[in-house]
């Protein structure tokens, strides 16, 4: 399918680049629909469903302070799914959303500042966020909806990109879009945006966010490459916690992680005090502590995350896929 739309664009592109560009806009806005595992069948059988306006769909556990749980593009809330319990335990009511497009939600094609206003909506309907844990795609969005007023106290960005202008010229290799179409998709998702695309980058709205946050990303993301979350972790002064052969999907089921992610929310705020991670050659990885000052984390080539114990790689690959 990727050869074929390939050779499409590429063929296009050079007769037509301004239809080219304006078919890969919309096609860059159309997330596909993956088929729910099982596991998520059964975690949101034992959830309770939120009622949202303009077709959103949510499940909701537990009872509390409200962690809203965030997908990345073509996933769904339940992905993060791990972090469910473990903040139930600790006192909170968890919901998983699916945005516009996605999962059990309506609609067909989504931006960024779509699934941002989603964020918005879900809020208005179920009330203040303590905290929001995101992964990837949702993690930007929420990003992006936190700079344009959507209020909570922290935020968890996992396996994150900081700059939309890179993932677009990362698809135009992709899908071999020539250079010349790239203005017309670029105008295109300027147009249905309704912002210059420079805009969205993090480092143009960082100062807008009020929230405290944390930073987790592996060392062997193929997908959103590890220099993300450094970039994101330096233009926020935030703590990095690094992971090594997690890749991008299945640092949502590491138990490390999710502990980290936990802890993170349910202590006292970081911002007065020293987040800076560190990533030296060689060593284990030590999780950021957010009940004390030190929180240097050191991540190894190749190898799994380890804090007073160790975490072994996951090795199912319905994991990587799903």
């Amino acid at each position: 399918m990727l050869g074929t739309i390939r050779v499409f664009f590429a063929f296009l592109g050079s007769v037509s680049p301004g239809l080219a560009g304006r078919l890969a806009a919309r096609l860059f806005c159309r997330p596909r629909r993956h088929r729910r595992p099982d596991r998520e069948r059964a975690l949101i059988a034992r959830g309770t469903p939120v009622p949202l306006p303009d077709g959103l769909s949510a499940t909701a556990w537990g009872a509390g302070p409200v962690v809203l749980l965030v997908h990345g593009w073509e996933g769904r809330g339940a992905q993060l799914g791990a972090f469910v319990d473990p903040f139930v335990a600790a006192g909170y009511r968890v919901i998983a959303l699916d945005g516009p497009a996605h999962g059990d939600s309506s609609g067909t094609t989504v931006t960024g500042p779509e699934f941002a206003r989603a964020l918005a909506t879900t809020r208005d309907a179920v009330g203040p966020l303590a905290a929001i844990v995101a992964h990837s795609f949702g993690a930007f969005t929420t990003l992006l909806a936190a700079s344009r007023g959507l209020a909570t106290d922290r935020i968890v960005v996992i396996g994150a990109p900081s700059s939309v202008p890179e993932v677009l010229r990362e698809f135009q290799e992709l899908i071999a879009l020539p250079p010349r179409a790239m203005t017309p998709m670029v105008r295109a998702l300027e147009q249905r945006g309704g912002a210059p695309m420079e805009s969205f980058d993090v480092e143009t709205f960082v100062g807008r966010i009020d929230a405290s946050l944390l930073v987790v990303h592996d060392t062997d993301d193929a997908e959103v490459p590890y220099v993300n979350g450094m970039r994101l972790s330096e233009l926020f002064d935030a703590p990095l916690m690094t992971t090594s052969g997690l890749g991008h999907r299945r640092i949502l089921f590491a138990p490390d992680v999710v502990t980290a992610v936990v802890e993170f929310v349910a202590t006292a705020d970081l911002r007065n005090s020293d987040r800076r991670c560190e990533v030296p050659q060689g060593g284990a990885i030590t999780k950021p502590d957010p009940r004390n000052s030190d929180r240097r984390c050191v991540a190894p080539k190749g190898g799994a995350i380890t804090t007073s114990r160790s975490l072994p790689s996951h090795s199912n690959p319905a994991l990587e896929r799903s």
